[in-house]
């Protein structure tokens, strides 16, 4: 017989003789899923053995002492989920129904009165002082309906005769007279904006003092009226006229009127009222 050879003294190891690996491999294999036991298909580990054991005897001293329907009782149930689509039947009807929204009636234009304080008994003898209740009472807006007349454009002047002076003389006295019942004029007759009213009544007030009215637009030293004091006999038209020569020659009124048009048309207005009221 051979002998095994060596090198350099050292005996050399024969290769295994056995099938090849993959035989191997798939020898395992087949032999794995032939077990008919779930206990060798998967091992349980050590931990998760125990962990079921634990359970097990919990459930098992729970039933002898009659505890364990009394933890399914105690089992909250699923919450209901609530679909985009809407909520269920049940639900929506056990739903408590919502007070009605409160309205204020400030943003309603309405008039909120308050009814006035009143000593009331609580029964024990002794008397307090009531809370004011609010009582909301809807009304209406008086629309005023103020004096209007038609304002001649294509006459530039028409004085007034010796008996309409007269008249509107006897009616108000002075300039302070004139001035004030100018301003109940456009406060209950013809009635227009607070602003609008204080605007007419400042450029009237400078023509009645004579200060005369002038506009940052116009050249420097150009004022309309200046040392002409007006009263409610003058020609209104005929200023009027002149208001209109002066735009004209010194430049356009850009505030829509009020500089000289609105007042002095107010005036006339003004003058044609107490003409047409009887003394």
């Amino acid at each position: 017989m051979f002998s095994t050879p060596t090198l350099f003294g050292a005996r050399l190891q024969s290769p295994p003789v056995g099938p090849a690996p993959s035989k191997v491999r798939q020898d395992r294999h087949w032999k794995i899923n032939m077990t008919t036991s779930g206990a060798a298909q998967r091992r349980l580990s050590p931990y998760e053995q125990a962990r079921l054991d634990k359970i097990k005897r919990n459930e098992t001293r729970l039933a002898s002492l009659g505890l364990l329907n009394v933890k399914k009782q105690l089992t909250t149930p699923r919450r209901q989920v609530v679909t985009k689509r809407g909520v269920n039947r049940s639900a929506a009807s056990s739903v408590t129904p919502s007070p009605p929204s409160r309205a204020s009636g400030r943003l309603k234009s309405q008039t909120v009165q308050y009814a006035p304080l009143a000593m009331e008994d609580d029964g024990s003898g002794s008397t307090y002082v009531g809370v004011k209740t609010p009582i909301i009472m809807i009304t209406e807006k008086k629309k005023t309906k103020g004096f209007k007349c038609d304002i001649p454009m294509n006459v530039s002047s028409l004085p007034l005769t010796k008996d309409e002076k007269s008249k509107i003389e006897r009616k108000m006295k002075g300039d302070d007279e004139f001035l004030e019942k100018f301003e109940d004029y456009l406060t209950n007759v013809d009635v227009i904006s607070d602003p609008n009213r204080r605007s007419v009544l400042r450029q009237i007030t400078k023509l009645v003092l004579g200060e005369g009215i002038s506009y940052s637009r116009w050249p420097e030293g150009c004022i309309f009226l200046r040392d002409i004091k007006i009263g409610p006999t003058d020609d209104v038209l005929k200023l009027m006229d002149i208001g209109r020569e002066c735009e004209e020659k010194w430049g356009k009124d850009l505030g829509n009127g009020w500089l000289l048009s609105h007042p002095l048309k107010k005036l006339y207005m003004f003058q044609q009222y107490h003409l047409q009221q009887e003394e």
